[in-house]
């Protein structure tokens, strides 16, 4: 039986945000901020430091990214993992940012394993509490590619406890649990 990771045990502490120019299709400004996370749902082995990129440009990418990892096997490689929240551009979604739901493949095989249409009864329990911020892609924005039924979750820009915890649940406790997607 799989763990139900609570994404209501990640305590997140900003500790410090600076001006910076980072390398992402091009040269972007704006500023990183930087958080330590405990996760609470393990006992040992669980702090970290989270580095989020704004852009100043409000529909750049916002990039989620561990700075620092606990030494844990099941993470390993994790540090250079990360996700890419974009604007949405259809209305009643225009203010928030999404990302797709690429979730960690703890085979090692690829990087990451997509989801789309119909794949939300199987997700792991720990979605259940991110359930009701999923959609497809396509309700959120135009696509000019084939990934319009995709699953995307959305978020406030703001919020960058949220996007940690979106973080985890697609990345940390999927490699801990080794879940594997089946269409992946």
């Amino acid at each position: 039986m799989r763990q139900a990771y609570k994404p209501s045990k990640i305590q997140i502490e900003l500790k410090e945000q600076k001006k910076a120019k980072w390398k992402y299709d091009g040269i972007v400004k704006g500023t990183e901020f930087f958080y330590t996370v405990k996760d609470e749902n393990f006992g040992r082995l669980n702090q970290w430091m989270f580095r989020i990129q704004v852009p100043e440009d409000a529909y750049g990418e916002i990039i989620v990214q561990p700075a620092q990892t606990p030494a844990r096997n099941a993470w390993a490689g994790i540090a250079r993992s990360s996700i890419v929240f974009n604007r949405a551009t259809r209305p009643g979604y225009k203010s928030l940012v999404y990302c797709k739901m690429n979730l960690a493949d703890p085979t090692g095989v690829n990087t990451k394993r997509g989801t789309t249409r119909g794949d939300r009864p199987e997700f792991p329990k720990w979605f259940q509490t991110f359930r009701w911020r999923m959609r497809l892609k396509k309700t959120l924005t135009t696509t000019l590619g084939n990934d319009y039924n995709a699953q995307v979750i959305f978020a406030d820009r703001e919020n960058h406890a949220l996007l940690i915890r979106i973080f985890f649940a697609l990345k940390v406790w999927v490699l801990e649990s080794k879940y594997i997607h089946s269409n992946g």
